[in-house]
């Protein structure tokens, strides 16, 4: 049996996205995709969606899930400047700081080495 795979393309150049900013601190995101993306989107929800999850969440841990995909590409971003980089940001003050789950947090340094 073989199994036909069919990626799906966005072409985010021609997307228009409006961002509302609202009140008590609130924002709203807007995009919107194009027929072939609209058709593309929705065949790849219904390919992937558990039958259990709202169409909203879906799109919810969607949005989340790249959230946390670029935070992490940031870290290691982080990570290899301060490999890199010791004596610039030793200079500066900073010290890199890795947590037990990859995290990586930039701490100033202790003052007591300069008394």
């Amino acid at each position: 049996m073989t199994e036909s795979k069919e990626e799906i393309h966005f072409n985010t150049d021609s997307w228009k996205v409006r961002i509302n900013e609202r009140r008590n601190g609130r924002m709203q995101l807007r995009f919107n995709l194009d027929k072939d993306e609209a058709l593309g989107f929705k065949g790849f929800t219904e390919m992937v969606k558990p039958e259990h999850v709202s169409e909203e969440m879906f799109i919810k841990s969607i949005f989340l899930q790249g959230v946390k995909t670029m935070q992490e590409q940031l870290a290691e971003l982080v990570k290899q400047y301060a490999e890199a980089n010791p004596e610039e940001l030793e200079k500066m003050g900073v010290e890199v700081v890795e947590g037990n789950d990859g995290s990586v947090s930039l701490e100033e340094t202790s003052s007591d080495e300069e008394e």
